[in-house]
């Protein structure tokens, strides 16, 4: 071989090697640039399981593992055509599914922005709260990063929270006041119905609370129920009381009248002031006899109790009563005049005594 033939091979291996040396290097780039392009698409892969990213990804390392392990170009070949597809495949089912996600998110939060504008308040400032929220949700609605949507949903739902919190504890404070003013209205409205059924004085049921209990059980008597006995009773010689010891004396002679009542009749006995110093029980249940014997017993031991006045002095008063009892088809205008009848003429016979009607 000829001087010149040898340094044009000698040359010619030095290219060869020198192109070796920079496909070798180019290879090398190549490799780092395939392991940091599939890193990203790695990274690119959300979070989304049901639609398979775990698989992906795992595909994703295995090719990385594989290209840095340098194992056969064709099997090498083959996982990178099988990781391009798996990776083709879960990005178009990623778009379609965070497209669908969106749409939902969206009616979601058009849902609740309607929402919020027909939300009930009886306050102002927290109604303008609320559409303010609403204006948030609007605006958020249109960012196009799905990922900040799903942070200003939380933000917003956060707030909305502790205003809905706030509220709820505003209207405990006021339902707590309405329920007081509506216990203090009904108690109200209670005690003026007794007040407009009681006779102011003494305590016992008016004219008119009377007048609806007798119709009353004349009409359940009618309807047969139970019958009834009724006691007229009037204070003797009431009228000397006041013109000897003055009329505080005769109110407190009628007020202690229906104070000795009370304990000596039965609790659903009704005990009224019918005028003046008349007054009228009922006795559901009870016959003439019986009506009749617990108004003597009452009388004789009226009749022997003193009752203090001013000045340590102590006075006595008798009462006359008419007793009578339900008869069939009666209304409470007969059966009262009857024992108003028997009631003038235990009056006459002498006072101090019941008679029957």
């Amino acid at each position: 071989m000829s001087l010149l033939a040898g340094l044009r091979e000698r040359r010619h291996l030095g290219e060869v090697v020198v192109e070796r040396d920079d496909a070798r290097e180019r290879v090398a780039i190549l490799e780092e640039v395939t392991e940091a392009m599939l890193g990203c698409v790695r990274a690119l892969v959300l979070d989304l399981d049901e639609i398979g990213a775990a698989d992906v990804r795992a595909g994703l390392a295995e090719t990385v593992d594989r290209l840095r392990g340098h194992v056969d170009p064709a099997r090498l070949a083959e996982q990178a055509t099988r990781c391009q597809h798996d990776t083709l495949t879960f990005a178009e089912r990623e778009r379609d599914y965070l497209g669908r996600r969106d749409d939902e998110l969206r009616r979601i939060i058009s849902v609740l922005t309607d929402g919020l504008g027909a939300v009930a308040a009886s306050s102002a400032s927290y109604h303008q709260r609320l559409l303010a929220k609403g204006s948030r949700l609007e605006a958020a609605s249109r960012l196009d990063d799905l990922v900040k949507v799903r942070a200003a949903i939380a933000t917003e739902v956060q707030a909305l929270r502790a205003d809905v919190a706030e509220r709820q504890v505003e209207e405990r404070r006021a339902s707590a006041a309405l329920r007081t003013e509506v216990e203090t209205l009904r108690a109200s409205v209670a005690q003026a119905r007794t007040e407009a059924r009681t006779d102011p004085l003494t305590g016992a049921a008016n004219r008119a609370a009377f007048d609806d209990e007798l119709a009353r059980r004349c009409q359940l008597a009618t309807a047969g129920g139970d019958g009834f006995a009724l006691i007229m009773v009037d204070v003797d010689h009431f009228k000397r009381v006041n013109d000897e010891h003055g009329h505080a004396v005769g109110d407190r002679v009628l007020t202690g009248l229906v104070a000795f009542l009370r304990p000596r009749v039965r609790r659903d006995d009704l005990i009224a002031r019918w005028g003046g110093e008349e007054f009228a029980v009922v006795l559901p249940g009870a016959s003439t006899r019986v009506a009749l014997k617990k108004a003597r017993a009452v009388l004789r031991e009226l009749a022997g109790t003193d009752w203090t006045i001013d000045g340590g002095r102590t006075i006595r008063f008798t009462v006359s009563a008419g007793v009578t009892a339900w008869k069939a088809g009666e209304d409470p205008e007969a059966i009262t005049a009857r024992a108003d009848r028997a009631l003038y003429k235990a009056k006459h016979a002498g006072r101090n005594r019941a008679e029957r009607g």
